[in-house]
């Protein structure tokens, strides 16, 4: 089984079918909320938000290379909720 200090992890046992069996690491994004399944076999190293301080997906990396805002999903929630709570007359979610 493999470890890791945070995430978790993913097994798809297709045996009995005459396949392999997967075992691998996940990890859930902070800025997208996208579940990322780590490949064992990737050399690159994961793109890590400074200001939240946790690991993000390569979409959201992309983004943060040019803007080095932390755009995390538990923010978005936040303005969400307070523009509610101030009568805002539209909701967007992305």
């Amino acid at each position: 089984m493999l470890e890791r200090k945070e995430g978790g992890w993913l097994m798809v046992d297709n045996r009995l079918s005459g396949g392999k069996l997967l075992e691998a690491s996940t990890f859930t994004c902070t800025h997208c909320g996208a579940v990322v399944v780590m490949n064992p076999e990737r050399t690159r190293e994961r793109t890590k938000c400074f200001s939240c301080q946790h690991i993000i997906c390569d979409n959201c990396a992309a983004i943060y290379s040019q803007t080095r805002v932390c755009d995390s999903l538990a923010r978005k929630i936040d303005e969400q909720f307070e523009r509610v709570v101030h009568g805002a007359p539209h909701i967007i979610l992305p």
